[in-house]
């Protein structure tokens, strides 16, 4: 091999190493700004929250969560989650 092909080769895998870097520079801010770019879906403030919950016995237990300003009576059993009812505020 000459010394034109070894510096060409030096170069194009610093040239990819480059590349790379700036790859996972970008990548590691994108998951640091995460929620914080306007108008993204993962906001800072967690959508749904639990504020309640009693357990029926066996693997059921009713949920009182909180989504979108709501109050939601859930029933959570090993099958899936039911809708029971929406809940005022003041109950």
């Amino acid at each position: 091999m000459d010394t034109e092909t070894i510096s060409g080769a030096a170069s194009t895998i610093a040239s990819l190493l480059m590349i790379l870097g700036l790859l996972t520079g970008l990548a590691f801010l994108a998951r640091r700004l995460k929620g914080r770019i306007p108008g993204s879906k993962a906001s800072g403030k967690t959508p749904v929250s639990i504020l309640s919950s009693r357990p029926l016995g066996g693997q059921h237990s009713l949920v009182i969560a909180e989504a979108d300003g709501q109050r939601l009576l859930l029933g959570v059993s090993r099958g899936g989650i039911s809708l029971i009812t929406r809940l005022d505020a003041h109950e």
